[in-house]
């Protein structure tokens, strides 16, 4: 219930937002901090905020890039048995998977993907 409510409110606030400002033209002057905020929230390990970033590509807002990095970060609850059986290694994962999808969504962000 946490996860829907959470999504509802998100998603609520960024249709609410669009229609008072230009997100498109907002992100794009600081596409590299949505970047940042894309694989920080990918770190979470639930499906629900990545809903965010899927409806706002789909409507426009984010480029490709900002949806990948996130992609590649998010592994929803795919990563908790692990977490069960190796916290660290669990960590180490998520560390790799997040300089990874940073690097990689810098690159495709500097050739506008």
């Amino acid at each position: 219930m946490k996860v829907f409510l959470w999504t509802l409110f998100a998603l609520s606030l960024i249709l609410v937002i669009n229609q008072f400002l230009d997100l498109h033209s907002i992100i794009y002057e600081h596409r590299y901090i949505v970047l940042l905020i894309a694989l920080l929230i990918g770190l979470i390990p639930e499906s629900g905020p990545h809903l965010v970033f899927i409806s706002m590509f789909f409507s426009g807002s984010i480029p490709f890039s900002i949806l990948f990095a996130n992609s590649f970060v998010q592994d929803g609850h795919g990563a908790l048995p692990l977490f069960a059986e190796s916290k660290a290694m669990f960590f180490k994962i998520k560390i790799l998977k997040f300089v990874i999808a940073g690097v990689l969504g810098v690159v495709m962000l500097y050739f506008n993907f």
